[in-house]
């Protein structure tokens, strides 16, 4: 979401959704023996996102012609540092250092939980205060927060109370809601009051019919999609009760998906909550 700003068309989307599914096949066929994809990672790994988020802010602004930082410009070259603030760089980038935290939290045997959430909050720190720094918008942004606050607790508790599915079961499904509730009434709320406009194809079709109806959509199938991975390790459990270790690797899959939707979901709803402060 950019104010104003040309985004994805149908090629580039589906380009960019096949390279993340083999990304993230790539690592969990590296990681799925060595790391719990539970809510503690999710919480050991969260800094990473605002790192990511922060350096997409950045560019927003460089690009926007709001921040001038010499040496950074847009540009396709690598060799150039530019290059590493901006798409796809500044994923890379991102990426780079999520493997060099992951390998500090490796150097003495299992995963340290601890030493990769303190490494990412070292390096997201600075990025973080600096985009802080810059808003202009604090009322809107502390009233989303609390809104979003607000929904994501009181939907989940309805549903685990009025409902059969106990999505508070699982830690995982709290911030898939959420992160779903934050990209999406940070949109609705960008787009209605500051003019900001939908980059994304799909999006954008459901936001042209009304942008309260991208908030709920998003809502809705963030819950179902808890739901139906939930129901899909209830029966894979139930049929290999006999092999324990099939159902642990089968949580562990259910595990890491559940981490990844949580990611997107917070990198793309704070980067538009991040923008909509620097207004």
């Amino acid at each position: 979401m950019n104010p104003e700003i040309a985004g994805y068309n149908l090629v580039n989307t589906l380009t960019y959704i096949i390279l993340l599914i083999v990304a993230c096949s790539i690592i969990y066929f590296i990681l799925r023996k060595k790391v719990e994809f539970d809510e503690k990672f999710f919480l050991a790994i969260s800094p990473y996102i605002l790192i990511g988020v922060s350096l997409r802010v950045l560019m927003h602004q460089i690009e926007s012609g709001n921040l001038i930082i010499d040496g950074i410009t847009k540009t396709a070259d690598p060799m150039q540092l530019g290059f590493w603030f901006f798409t796809p760089g500044v994923w890379i980038l991102t990426f780079a250092i999520v493997i060099l935290g992951l390998l500090i939290a490796k150097i003495w045997g299992e995963l340290n939980h601890k030493r990769l959430f303190i490494f990412g909050i070292i390096v997201a720190l600075p990025l973080v205060l600096f985009n802080l720094s810059k808003f202009n918008n604090w009322s809107w942004f502390i009233g989303t927060v609390a809104l979003i606050a607000i929904v994501n607790y009181t939907l989940c508790w309805l549903i685990n109370k009025f409902t059969p599915y106990r999505i508070l079961k699982d830690p995982l499904n709290i911030f898939i809601v959420a992160g779903q509730a934050i990209d999406g009434i940070a949109s609705v709320i960008a787009i209605t009051f500051f003019n900001f406009s939908e980059q994304h194809v799909i999006s954008n079709l459901v936001i042209n019919i009304h942008p309260a109806l991208f908030a709920g959509i998003k809502l809705l199938l963030a819950v179902l999609i808890c739901y139906s991975l939930d129901d899909y390790l209830k029966e894979s459990i139930n049929k290999h009760s006999n092999k324990p270790g099939k159902s642990l690797n089968r949580k562990n899959l259910i595990g890491f998906v559940k981490v990844i939707i949580a990611i997107l979901g917070f990198a793309t709803g704070l980067a538009s909550l991040f923008k909509m402060g620097l207004i």
